[in-house]
């Protein structure tokens, strides 16, 4: 289990990242990253209490205190990662994602609305 230090979020695997720097073949630099918000900042977290029912665990017990606490904790989890992967496919969580790097890049800080109204109507024409 890990923990990200910038957004909060609990994870199992972090996501492996390749940065190409232009390059059109490997080898490719590779990092781990969180996999809800991309950050490297993140630690291992050791459980001491049950993921499902916050039970404090009992010697040797690892992750869930019992039988029906793993069972619904693995239910839990297969809706959230589904819940996630509409998040990352939402038209509106696209183009927040979209105007957060455009603020990245340009030093700017336009709202979702100023983004839509203004900005993304030039980019399509600059594409076009």
């Amino acid at each position: 289990m890990y923990y990200c230090k910038d957004c909060g979020c609990e994870f199992e695997k972090a996501e492996i990242l390749a940065q190409t720097h232009g390059l059109s073949r490997p080898p490719y630099e590779k990092h781990a990253a969180c996999p809800c918000c991309g950050s490297g900042n993140f630690h291992e977290k050791a459980a001491r209490h049950c993921r499902c029912c916050g039970a404090r665990l009992p010697e040797g017990a690892h992750d869930y205190c019992n039988a029906e606490c793993k069972a619904r904790g693995k239910k839990l989890w297969e809706k959230e990662r589904y819940r996630r992967h509409l998040s990352r496919i939402d038209p509106i969580s696209v183009i927040i994602r979209e105007a957060d790097e455009y603020n990245k890049t340009h030093g700017t800080e336009y709202s979702y609305g100023q983004y839509v109204a203004f900005i993304r109507p030039e980019e399509g024409r600059e594409q076009a």
